[in-house]
Order: C-alpha cells, then sequence, then structure tokens
C-alpha cells in the first residue's frame, strides 16, 4: 500500500469515528508492503553470518594472549641485546684500557729512572 492510500484511509477514518481510532487502525496495517518486510527467518539467517559476543569475547581472548607473548618475546630479545651490548662494551673498555697501559707504560717506565 502506497503512502498516498494510507493517508487517504487515515483521513476517511478520522472523519468517520475519531482520530485515536484512525490512529489505531493504522498502527494495525503494515508501513510497507508485505513482501519488503522482513521475517523472523531471514533476519536469523543473515545475524547467523555474524560472530556471537561469546565468539567476540574469545577473539578477543586469543588476540590478548598473542599480543602477551609478542610482548614477553620482545622483552626476552631486547634483554639478549642488552646483555650483549654490555659484554662488548666491557670488551671495548679492556681493549682502550690495554692500548692506554701499553703506549703509557714505558713513558712512566723512563719518567721514574727505570728504562732509559
Amino acid at each position: 500500500m502506497s503512502e498516498q492510500h494510507r493517508s487517504r484511509i487515515y483521513a476517511w477514518i478520522r472523519d468517520q469515528h475519531d482520530e485515536p481510532t484512525a490512529e489505531y487502525l493504522m498502527s494495525c496495517l503494515a508501513p510497507s508492503p508485505v513482501s519488503d518486510l522482513v521475517t523472523k527467518e531471514f533476519l536469523a539467517a543473515e545475524l547467523s553470518r555474524f560472530a556471537t559476543k561469546e565468539e567476540m569475547g574469545a577473539g578477543f581472548a586469543a588476540l590478548r594472549r598473542e599480543y602477551a607473548d609478542q610482548r614477553a618475546e620482545d622483552r626476552r630479545e631486547h634483554a639478549a641485546q642488552r646483555t650483549e651490548d654490555q659484554r662488548a662494551a666491557q670488551h671495548r673498555h679492556y681493549w682502550q684500557m690495554g692500548v692506554i697501559l701499553a703506549a703509557a707504560t714505558p713513558i712512566w717506565l723512563d719518567a721514574f729512572g727505570i728504562i732509559g
């Protein structure tokens, strides 16, 4: 039924009876063609394509676990890298001190008259 037909029926019922009756009768009529209305079966079929609240919760929980595992792995990698960096810095320090001592020792020994 078109909107124009609905308006004409509403006006006629209001003229014949009263406005509350017209309102009630119009609320009982489908606002659009019955073929355009959604059935419960169609709606259930469409909604079944989407995840349920429980499925979404399980999916988010899996993502949180995956992120936590990734963060833990990153922390382990960073800790290993820090340890390696500290070891390399210590080796550089020992090498630099060795070079300094190797260069300074003859000068000191000469200054104290031990070699000369």
